[in-house]
């Protein structure tokens, strides 16, 4: 007979009360306002940021497209979770940088996604520690025909006062 071993599970919240102090995380990107290097008419940069993950925001074709989120207030980010489309589409992100600024002509680099992502795929970008910023910005730098389509993209992280 196998020995039963006891299970413990650390919640998520407990970690990051252990990070960032006794501070919730939330999802400080939901419905704020997004700007994409361009966009098509019935997908515009909202709905990277809608809670739905039915639906997308998407760019034009273009070397390097790009989509920035105004958090309007600064923020102490911990992670970014950006999710691929599920409708046979999520190939379409791929070779990505995350970067956080206060500024948005003056953010620096979070993290990067090599390859390219499967239907429905979970990419999670962790910032480096004490990461602080206005503007979240997610950008493919690799290929030259390029689309920017995003279901979703959360960015989790505690007001900063």
């Amino acid at each position: 007979m196998s020995p039963v071993w006891p299970l413990f599970v650390l919640t998520c919240s407990s970690c990051f009360d252990l990070i960032l102090g006794s501070h919730e995380l939330t999802n400080v990107a939901y419905s704020k306002s997004v700007t994409l290097s361009s966009a098509l008419d019935n997908c515009p940069g909202s709905k990277a940021v809608n809670g739905l993950f039915g639906d997308y925001a998407h760019t034009h074709m273009e070397k390097s497209p790009w989509l920035r989120i105004d958090l309007a207030a600064r923020y102490r980010i911990h992670e970014i979770e950006i999710f691929a489309r599920n409708d046979g589409h999520g190939h379409q992100l791929h070779d990505f940088d995350v970067k956080v600024g206060e500024e948005k002509y003056d953010m620096h680099l979070c993290g990067h996604f090599t390859g390219t992502a499967y239907n429905g795929q979970r990419i999670a970008i962790w910032c480096p520690h004490n990461t602080v910023g206005r503007y979240v910005q997610v950008q493919i730098v690799s290929g030259s025909k390029n689309w920017m389509t995003p279901a979703e993209i959360l960015v989790w992280g505690v007001h900063v006062y």
